[in-house]
């Protein structure tokens, strides 16, 4: 076992478990880089060493934007929302934006565009 229940390791597997439970292990694999969906069991269940600081801090703003549009659909709608093409976000479906585009310089636009659909829907 890798954790010991407090500190650091516990905040980004509750981050982690959270996000899982809203967008599945697979697209959380996809966003984290993740070779499998094991790995993002692994971490959640403490046997697998966490990714680094910037994986979670990309994890962190999915969240963030997974719990925006969650407080009023369900996880099939934010899952959907991740995939498909956005065009708050030059068409780009948000999950690959995240992955593939400097965080500082997506983060605002990519909460933006959350909160938009969350207020206003597609």
């Amino acid at each position: 076992m890798v954790d010991t229940g407090t500190g650091p390791d516990t905040a980004a597997r509750t981050l982690i478990t959270e996000l899982r439970s809203l967008l599945g292990a697979k697209l959380v694999s996809y966003l984290a880089e993740a070779p499998d969906t094991a790995t993002v069991h692994g971490w959640v269940d403490g046997t697998t060493p966490l990714p680094d600081h910037a994986i979670l801090d990309r994890l962190q703003v999915a969240l963030d934007a997974a719990r925006r549009i969650g407080a009023r659909d369900t996880p099939a709608v934010i899952q959907t929302w991740f995939q498909g093409r956005n065009p708050a976000l030059d068409n780009r479906p948000p999950a690959q934006l995240l992955r593939e585009a400097n965080l500082d310089t997506v983060r605002d636009t990519m909460l933006a565009a959350a909160t938009e659909f969350a207020t206003h829907g597609s």
